[in-house]
This record gives structure tokens, C-alpha cells and sequence, in this order.
């Protein structure tokens, strides 16, 4: 699994990509319904998953509300601790919507160097195979 995330652009010891996305659900009424009210403005679920480099899905939380943020879904998931206890190690690529942590790589928000833009570089084409499985599942279920 790693090797193949490492053929993408060369990002070692890479486990997987995390991120979330916004599943509509159908309208609903009660105390709650403002939780699940999305950026968006529509009701939904904040669906987070971790794709491999073939975009199979590894790990999906489907708990939270639309109008969850995707850092504080990862924080509150389990998904930190199964990752820090990985027996060979490894880290999962977030977008800039995740706190940079010791298991969780994220882009430079401002690169200030040739490296920094390298990286920022290798790094959105290889996470972008998450967003890329949440597409092909998007479509199978229009």
C-alpha cells in the first residue's frame, strides 16, 4: 500500500489520504436539525473516508453532522490513535482543512521556497486519490 502511494509522486511512508465530503440527506425537523444544516446550506452528513492509491476505501466515519468541520470529525474519530499505532509507521495526507500533526501531513499554506512548492506538488497528486474515490462513489449512487 505505501509503494503504490509512493509511485504517485514520490511522498514516503504515506498510508493512505483522508478527507471528507458532504452526503445531502433528506430534510429533517426537531432540536438537532441546525447540526445538520451544511455549509452549503442543505441537510447532510460529513461523510470523512482514508483511500489507498487504488481508491479503495480504508476507513469511512459516517457520525457526524454536515455542519461538522473535517478537523475536529478526525480528532473525534479513532482514526488518530489506529494510525499513531500502526506497527511500521506511516502518515495520512490531509488538505489544509486538517492541523499539521505528527501522523497527518498537510500542504505549506504559503510555500516560501522550491522545496516547499515541491512538496505542496507531489502531495496534491497524491491525495488526490480520495477525492477522486469520493467521485466514482458520488457517481455510482447519483
Amino acid at each position: 500500500m505505501k509503494s503504490e502511494l509512493h509511485d504517485i509522486a514520490k511522498m514516503p511512508n504515506c498510508v493512505g489520504a483522508v478527507d471528507g465530503t458532504l452526503i445531502a440527506i433528506k430534510g429533517m425537523s426537531g432540536p438537532d436539525e441546525s447540526a445538520y444544516v451544511c455549509r452549503k446550506n442543505f441537510h447532510a452528513l460529513n461523510i470523512q473516508a482514508v483511500a489507498d492509491a487504488k481508491m479503495k476505501f480504508l476507513h469511512i466515519n459516517a457520525s457526524f453532522p454536515g455542519s461538522t468541520y473535517d478537523a475536529f470529525v478526525l480528532t473525534n474519530w479513532g482514526l488518530p490513535r489506529r494510525i499513531q499505532s500502526l506497527p511500521e509507521g506511516g502518515w495520512l495526507l490531509g488538505d489544509s482543512g486538517y492541523p499539521l500533526k505528527n501522523w497527518i501531513l498537510t500542504p505549506f499554506p504559503s510555500p516560501s521556497n522550491q522545496q516547499e512548492e515541491k512538496f505542496n506538488e507531489a502531495h496534491g497528486r497524491t491525495r488526490v486519490v480520495v477525492e477522486r474515490a469520493f467521485g466514482v462513489f458520488k457517481s455510482r449512487f447519483r
